[in-house]
């Protein structure tokens, strides 16, 4: 019966049709995920902003309690409209290199300042109780869409 199932899987593959993600849960499916890199006014500030649209099966409330992106737990905020759950959370870094001055920089070294890698770039999930029972549920966030920002940085 499994042999089944995974030949199944593969006409479906082949043939353009969407696959069921191996991501998706009975109560809550993941419809985005995007992140937008920014600078901040003062030397050394910036962060990613994560926006992550899931969509509800059910009527059920539905609580996100941690949500994890890149390898990191990030602050959000949760806002639910119907059957649409938006989470919306800031990671704030520092990067060192922007807080040398000219006369502090190494000679010979680039003054463009490379993106800070992540850890385990490919850690994503969220982490959820749903109305009435106390058991968390997880969702895995296979990837975030790079959105470049329509803000200009501040001065």
């Amino acid at each position: 019966m499994n042999q089944m199932y995974l030949i199944l899987f593969w006409v479906l593959a082949s043939c353009g049709r969407p696959v069921p993600s191996l991501y998706q849960d009975k109560t809550i499916s993941l419809h985005s995920a995007e992140k937008t890199e920014w600078v901040g006014g003062r030397a050394g500030v910036r962060g990613t902003m994560y926006t992550i649209i899931l969509k509800k099966n059910n009527t059920g409330i539905v609580t996100v309690k941690t949500l994890r992106a890149e390898g990191n737990i990030i602050p959000f905020t949760q806002n639910n409209i119907g059957n649409t759950i938006t989470l919306r959370g800031n990671f704030q870094h520092s990067n060192d290199e922007d807080t040398r001055t000219a006369d502090q920089a190494p000679s010979g070294i680039s003054t463009e300042n490379p993106v800070p890698q992540k850890l385990h770039p490919k850690d994503n999930w969220i982490e959820y109780t749903v109305k009435g029972s106390q058991k968390l549920h997880g969702i895995n966030i296979s990837k975030f869409t790079a959105v470049e920002s329509s803000e200009e940085p501040a001065p």
